[in-house]
């Protein structure tokens, strides 16, 4: 067991100050190194949380015998590269969502994570969310489970809708909503179908919009619905609901303040106010702090982080993305 867990962060963007301002509080946790390809970036971030030098040099993290773990928090595209370049390095690894954009690269990543004997976790983050565990914990066989994951138009000029750097939005971000379904089924997905195409985007080379159909090996099935062409005024972007046959949990406002209704259990509603007073915030509310402390007693502690999303994980979300195109490009159901 370690005091202290070294961090390095490669990227210093949006994600990456969200998870190095939650680990400037957790005593456990030492910022140490800060790359990005912008020299002032990594500069500005490490002086906000106070942390020990910034590099463009990504080869000056790996080297450092005091950086413990690596959070790559940079374009998609670089996923792959990065993470195997850090787990040769004998550097755990934290990537942000999703692991690659294919499921090639995603089975590559694995196999250099299990050859250097290092951890990965994936930043699925709504795992940990205490509104995803409580229906979890409420509804944890559902028969039918319904997910979307829908926003108003990106534009056409932003790096995820890059195919190459970002994907789109149902491989940059529908990789959370395929994750949160099989964990809520706690089952592997066998078959996939969908039905979408490029609905917003026709000037790009992606698939913008799905509506897809996943069978798990349990016997339960799930609708996913994935897309940037529109705004929810009543559930808000993130809209999960679970059937059991005698139970209902809906989750809603996910990402702006996180609410439960219940059908049929004893439990009616549960909202923010039922939290305690430190997961109150967006934070705590929608996982990343937890997410955080997870990973610092993996790497620090040698703790199992059951909640998380681990390499394998990280590449069955990809998958499912990956596959659903597939569907809508061939008009057949794809096996996983």
């Amino acid at each position: 067991m370690q005091e202290k867990v070294g961090i390095g962060i490669i990227g210093c963007g949006h994600m990456a100050r969200t998870h190095a301002r939650i680990l400037a509080h957790l005593p456990e946790a030492y910022l140490r190194g800060f790359a990005d390809l912008r020299e002032e970036a990594a500069q500005r971030l490490r002086a906000e949380v106070d942390g020990e030098y910034a590099t463009t040099d990504v080869a000056r993290l790996l080297e450092d015998e005091g950086i413990d773990v690596v959070l790559i928090c940079t374009h998609h595209d670089s996923h792959r590269p990065l993470c195997i370049q850090a787990a040769q390095a004998g550097k755990h690894v934290f990537v942000e969502k999703p692991l690659t954009l294919s499921i090639e690269d995603c089975q590559e990543v694995e196999r250099a994570v299990e050859g250097a004997g290092v951890k990965l976790m994936v930043g699925f983050q709504a795992r940990f969310s205490p509104f995803s565990q409580k229906l979890k914990e409420v509804i944890p066989r559902p028969l039918v489970t319904v997910g979307q994951l829908v926003d108003p138009r990106w534009g056409d000029e932003i790096w995820a809708n890059d195919p190459v750097e970002g994907g789109g939005n149902v491989l940059s971000q529908g990789c959370h909503a395929f994750d949160l379904v099989c964990w809520f089924n706690d089952s592997e997905p066998v078959t996939i179908y969908a039905e979408g195409g490029n609905f917003t985007h026709p000037q790009l080379p992606i698939t913008d919009s799905v509506v897809a159909t996943i069978r798990f090996a349990n016997g339960s099935v799930a609708s996913v619905i994935i897309g940037d062409f529109g705004a929810n005024p009543f559930t808000g972007k993130a809209f999960y609901e679970l059937f059991d046959g005698t139970k209902t949990g809906t989750m809603y406002g996910y990402y702006s303040e996180p609410a439960l209704r219940f059908w049929g259990t004893d439990l009616e509603t549960y909202t923010v106010a039922d939290l305690p007073p430190e997961r109150r915030d967006r934070w705590g509310a929608h996982g990343y702090v937890d997410m955080m402390r997870a990973l610092l007693a993996w790497v620090g502690r040698d703790v199992d982080p059951v909640v998380a999303a681990q390499a394998k994980e990280g590449t069955r979300a990809t998958a499912l993305g990956v596959k659903a195109i597939e569907a809508i490009k061939t008009g057949q159901p794809q096996a996983l």
